[in-house]
């Protein structure tokens, strides 16, 4: 089991009352509050932890989206309002867009992205680096506070 504060593996865990905070912590972590209960750990198969990343593909609105939507508007040569008329969507939503004013909804960016023939999204990998994965450290609440002495 891994201490909450200082991230110590450790076969005993206490359950500790810290500065009003319930915690699962080790022995010497366990000085700086009042002692709850105890858990030894057995020597049970470890279990595997859930992956720190999404499993399937995100995708993010790229950076100057309303400048191509402009460009991609005036090359295929059609005025705002016509573009709004044609998606199905008010001019003036379509002038806030293209000024990113506001970011348009999942739906939008399908119609924009279809009726344009451009792409605003760009998949964006949650997931750490295979080379980095071994570097890869979980924080802890040490690693945030200044603890008192």
């Amino acid at each position: 089991m891994e201490c909450e504060i200082c991230g110590c593996e450790t076969k005993k865990i206490f359950i500790a009352k810290i500065d009003g905070a319930v915690l699962r912590v080790c022995e010497e972590c366990s000085k700086g509050g009042e002692i709850l209960n105890i858990i030894i750990k057995n020597n049970e198969p470890k279990r595997e932890k859930p992956p720190l990343y999404y499993e399937e593909d995100e995708y993010e609105l790229i950076e100057g989206y309303g400048k191509i939507i402009e460009e991609a508007r005036k090359k295929i040569g059609i005025s705002l309002e016509d573009l709004a008329r044609r998606i199905g969507e008010k001019e003036s939503l379509i002038r806030k867009i293209e000024r990113e004013e506001i970011r348009p909804s999942d739906k939008i960016i399908e119609k924009l992205e279809k009726f344009l023939k451009i792409k605003l999204r760009e998949k964006f990998d949650y997931r750490p680096k295979e080379n980095n994965k071994k570097s890869y450290k979980r924080l802890r609440i040490a690693d945030v506070v200044k603890i008192k002495d």
